[in-house]
């Protein structure tokens, strides 16, 4: 049994690497096809266009497994049919069950892959393609930054730090300002314990102003209430958020935490964070149904009728993983159902078919 055990990985291994590159190509030529002209018409250097297209590749890899463990399984288990092996292995006594284990056994070890992929290189990679998309292509770039939990900015002539700003009561914590000549040679500096931005201009609580005069020489007014007319609102301070993409699991899970003691509603961050453990398990879920669609004939299933089965089931899924993630994050779906109900009905869709194989 060990050495068809054996046998059965191999053979799953090979074909779902075959899948899995052609898929990985196929979607990154189409990638290449798209936005070669953007980067050709805002004149990237070709060095920093191909660094894009590979940091994309980490991502293509994590979406394009569980396709690919799907036709690997229908592929492994068709070439046996061609090749009359299923029949050998029933009339030796071997449950196709048995033949089964060591696919299902790959596919956990792919949903971990994916999961820890996910969690390391994919975060990294995506905000690196992301910075070249968005800032050298797009030629956008946020001039408001968010370092530690404090919001810096740079204006025309004066430099905003701010910590916890509240974009819904446009007031903050500690707020520090730096004023500048149009030389850009420090002209003053004002420290508060508290800012609030209302119409008729900046106010600041319980501080001190500092005015320079050349050199070191500077002078210092404490004060309890200070008003200031500058030309940038809260609006010019809102820095770029990382997406979901771009964090690891515990930093969505700080963002969550931090969003929501800012008033903001959180849900699409949420459905995000219930993404991440689900969609490792899909791997898992598709090896089950590939395994049970290609056994439920006596013979196995062919090889062109099993390219044709899992590209179908791979639609139907996506249809109601994007549907149920597309409800969720209006807020109408709990975040748990909204990742997890389309797994959760693949897998019992799946495991029926299984437990009602011919053995």
């Amino acid at each position: 049994m060990q050495i068809i055990s054996h046998y059965v990985s191999r053979e799953f291994l090979k074909m779902t690497l075959i899948c899995l590159g052609t898929f990985v190509l196929i979607y990154l030529l189409v990638e290449i096809l798209e936005k070669l002209d953007d980067f050709g018409n805002a004149g990237v250097a070709p060095e920093q266009t191909l660094r894009y297209f590979l940091y994309i590749i980490p991502g293509i890899i994590k979406q394009m497994v569980p396709v690919s463990i799907l036709m690997g399984t229908q592929l492994t288990f068709g070439l046996f049919s061609k090749n009359n092996q299923l029949i050998a292995f029933k009339s030796s006594g071997i449950s196709m069950l048995r033949i089964s284990a060591p696919i299902l056994m790959l596919a956990m070890v792919a949903s971990l892959a994916v999961f820890i992929l996910g969690e390391g290189l994919i975060p990294l990679t995506n905000t690196r393609a992301l910075e070249i998309w968005n800032i050298q292509v797009k030629k956008v770039e946020p001039r408001a930054v968010l370092i530690n939990e404090r919001i810096w900015y740079k204006g025309d002539r004066t430099i905003y730090s701010f910590d916890q700003f509240n974009f819904n009561t446009q007031r903050s914590g500690p707020a520090t300002l730096y004023f500048f000549d149009p030389q850009f040679r420090l002209e003053a500096r004002l420290d508060a314990f508290r800012a609030n931005w209302q119409e008729d201009g900046w106010h600041f609580t319980n501080g001190i102003y500092q005015t320079y005069q050349g050199g070191n020489n500077a002078s210092s007014s404490p004060f309890q209430e200070k008003t200031l007319v500058l030309p940038e609102t809260p609006e010019d301070f809102r820095y770029k958020e990382k997406s979901g993409e771009e964090m690891t699991f515990s930093e969505l899970t700080g963002y969550i935490d931090k969003v929501q003691r800012e008033g903001y509603e959180a849900t699409p961050y949420r459905v995000e964070r219930q993404m991440r453990l689900a969609f490792p398990v899909v791997s898992i879920i598709m090896a089950l149904i590939g395994i049970s669609m290609a056994l439920r004939k006596e013979k196995g299933i062919g090889v062109a009728q099993g390219i044709v089965t899992s590209l179908a089931v791979t639609f139907l899924y996506w249809i109601f993983f994007g549907f149920s993630r597309s409800i969720g994050l209006t807020g109408v779906f709990p975040a748990f159902w909204a990742a997890w109900s389309s797994n959760i009905l693949f897998l019992l869709i799946g495991a029926y078919l299984l437990l009602n194989i011919r053995q």
